[in-house]
């Protein structure tokens, strides 16, 4: 062995039992979370950063770029570590903790996007800064880079074909970046077309870190939806109860894309009179502790962030607890549409939004509203002494605090009713 890369790949089938709804069917787990940076994506960050390295776009002085909601991020991250380059990472807010914490201690540079663009975000700001500085970055570009699904094509495939010894019926995988299905499918139709591939893809508006829905996000240039056999969708409440229950049941700890892709591996099970189901399990559930996965739904109350307001009718301080256990509604007096942006407006701008990301960070879904005060007797008096009508009046100071938001970096609200 000549470094901890010498790892990655060959990870263990293990045995689903009180889950699996079909005695004549055999499950097994493929536990990608044994790779040594926890993840499949450890596959494809070796992949990549050999390619460059072979191309010759990659080189000692150019910083390795990447957007990533997190496991392609701690993949390039531990590559980079052992072979000595530096690390950019481009990631949404919404991404676990953990994760930026694992990407951290292997010396990555991280830079975080809004959490309401979630990996789109990411993505953007990554393009953004490669063409800017093309001499600075070499971007692996893992939703494009045919050495992401190379990587499954080249290792994965076989790897399930040598390990069954040539039994497997189904495999069972996540969309993402969709290089994992897009290599498998590849390899399978080309050299063993009987074995049914299924994709599984979250629905739209999901929570499934990792995940894309294909028709409300950027579709990666790698993903042919003709390739796999079938495409099946599967809920949040699906996908984080099955990893719940593969914890329970199984002792497989695991995160919530794992949960999914185990989700339809069950039903697929159920639905074909025998054979041999592999579901491949993206990653292991330690990345997920801050997020809501694995709080039991009657105690998400009970654990909920101890966040204290001051409440102004009674003068006190109160725990917060949302009406909703999931969700959160928050609203902020906006300016009146008649002067320039001061401090003040500045202050409760920064407020709201700490608070909006702190929720977030705690596993609620948000939605920020701040009101635009259009129409009273400021707005109007200064209407007329300019001479302009009243709504381009208004228009010129509330373009001029978005801006002012824009610059201090505030998340943009759910909405700006006037």
């Amino acid at each position: 062995m000549k470094s901890i890369l010498d790892l990655i790949g060959n990870t263990p089938l293990v045995p689903v039992n009180r889950l699996n709804p079909n005695r004549n069917v055999t499950i097994l787990a493929k536990l990608e979370s044994f790779n040594p940076g926890g993840s499949v994506k450890d596959r494809i960050a070796l992949s990549m950063i050999e390619a460059g390295e072979e191309s010759g776009e990659l080189h000692r002085d150019k910083i390795v770029l990447e957007a990533t909601s997190g496991n392609t991020g701690i993949g390039l991250a531990m590559v980079c570590a052992a072979k000595g380059y530096r690390c950019r990472l481009v990631m949404p807010e919404s991404a676990s903790v953990e994760r930026r914490q694992i990407m951290q201690a292997y010396g990555a540079e991280i830079i975080l996007t809004p959490a309401k663009r979630s990996t789109d975000g990411a993505i953007e700001k990554a393009y953004a800064m490669g063409r800017e500085h093309p001499e600075l970055y070499f971007m692996t570009d893992q939703f494009n880079s045919d050495a992401n699904w190379l990587a499954h094509y080249d290792n994965t495939a076989p790897e399930i074909w040598q390990q069954t010894e040539g039994r497997v019926t189904d495999i069972i995988s996540t969309l993402g970046t969709s290089g994992t299905a897009m290599g498998i499918s590849k390899w399978f139709r080309e050299f063993h077309p009987e074995v049914s591939i299924t994709a599984v893809e979250p629905y739209y508006d999901h929570k499934i870190q990792g995940l894309k829905n294909m028709k409300e996000s950027y579709k990666p240039g790698i993903f042919d939806k003709s390739l796999p056999s079938q495409i099946v969708n599967v809920s949040d409440e699906d996908a984080y109860e099955t990893a719940r229950e593969l914890a329970r049941k199984e002792g497989i700890f695991v995160g919530m894309s794992s949960g999914a892709s185990m989700h339809a591996a069950l039903l697929r099970a159920a639905e074909i009179d025998s054979g041999l189901v592999i579901a491949i399990l993206p990653d292991g559930g330690e990345r997920y502790l801050s997020t809501p996965l694995f709080i039991p739904k009657g105690r998400q109350e009970k654990t909920s962030p101890r966040l204290k307001v001051y409440n102004t009718m009674t003068r006190k301080k109160e725990e917060f607890r949302p009406l909703n256990k999931n969700r959160v509604t928050c609203y902020a007096c906006g300016p009146t549409a008649y002067q320039h942006p001061n401090m003040g407006h500045c202050r409760r701008l920064v407020v709201a939004d700490m608070i909006t990301r702190y929720l977030e960070l705690k596993g609620y879904e948000v939605q920020s509203y701040m009101n635009f005060t259009d129409i009273d007797d400021n707005t109007i008096a200064g209407s007329s002494k300019a001479g302009v009508p009243l709504a381009e009046f208004t228009q010129h100071y509330i373009d001029e605090f978005m801006l002012a938001a824009e610059t201090l970096g505030i998340k943009q609200a759910t909405g700006y009713p006037k």
